[in-house]
């Protein structure tokens, strides 16, 4: 790891001294993120868009360490979710995984640290949920470098921990679909079939609504923030009117919504 350390430290070569205006704004940043960095300037690298360092002699974008941050997040989140969830087989680890480190997540946790506020941009681009979601993954590829892998397991907690709460509530624990497929199936009526109605709401923020519609006929529908969830809510729906209809079932123990 100490070999790996030595390495990294190569990726960024000789790093400009900041203005002390950008240097206040970083370090205003760290304070926010609890992290104190020796080299501001690979911090300001991580916040870098291409288009500012295309117009800005000697400055470096973000590229390189949000493909080395990428790497790292994952080897980190996984080691995580390996921890707290240690009854979890690969496949519920991954679906919770590639839900936490999706550029949705991504881009939901650098509009919560207002990151869009440190990001340079050059002067013809407009500032995008994607551009901030590379900009958080470069951020980590940059902690990593200047203060190793336990700030970065460290800060990956504190800004993860909660939404893999959620995301293990939300799309792993309460399998809706795959209780209503069991019991369609199992009585001749098919496979449930979802349909996207409608998408409200900003591209960071979409509002999903769905419909699930049952041998032929629309039985229920929901909505949520992303197209799983919406599943999940308009099969929690169906499975108290599908059970309603077939003779001498008794309703599935749904919770409520």
């Amino acid at each position: 790891m100490q070999q790996l350390q030595i390495q990294t430290s190569q990726m960024v070569g000789s790093i400009q001294a900041l203005p002390p205006k950008r240097a206040k704004e970083l370090d205003q940043l760290c304070a926010q993120l609890g992290v104190t960095f020796g080299r501001l300037g690979l911090l300001n690298e991580a916040l870098t868009h291409s288009s500012y360092a295309a117009e800005t002699p000697g400055a470096k974008d973000y590229e390189r360490l949000e493909f080395f941050g990428d790497a790292i997040l994952k080897f980190v989140i996984s080691e995580y979710l390996l921890e707290r969830f240690p009854d979890y087989n690969e496949g519920q680890l991954t679906e919770i995984r590639s839900v936490l480190i999706s550029d949705k997540t991504l881009a939901e946790l650098a509009i919560k640290l207002n990151l869009s506020k440190y990001i340079v941009l050059g002067r013809q681009v407009q500032m995008r949920p994607s551009i901030m979601a590379q900009a958080l993954e470069a951020l980590f590829g940059a902690v990593y470098i200047d203060l190793g892998l336990h700030m970065v397991q460290n800060l990956a907690v504190r800004l993860f921990g909660n939404q893999a709460t959620t995301i293990d509530r939300d799309e792993i624990k309460d399998n809706y679909k795959a209780e209503l497929q069991e019991l369609t199936q199992s009585h001749g009526k098919g496979i449930p079939i979802y349909e996207v109605q409608n998408v409200e709401g900003p591209p960071h923020d979409p509002m999903f609504h769905v419909t699930v519609t049952v041998a032929g006929s629309q039985v229920a529908e929901g909505s949520g923030r992303s197209k799983k969830a919406a599943e999940q809510e308009a099969a929690r729906a169906a499975l108290t009117a599908v059970a309603s209809t077939l003779p001498k079932v008794k309703a599935p123990k749904v919770k409520p919504a």
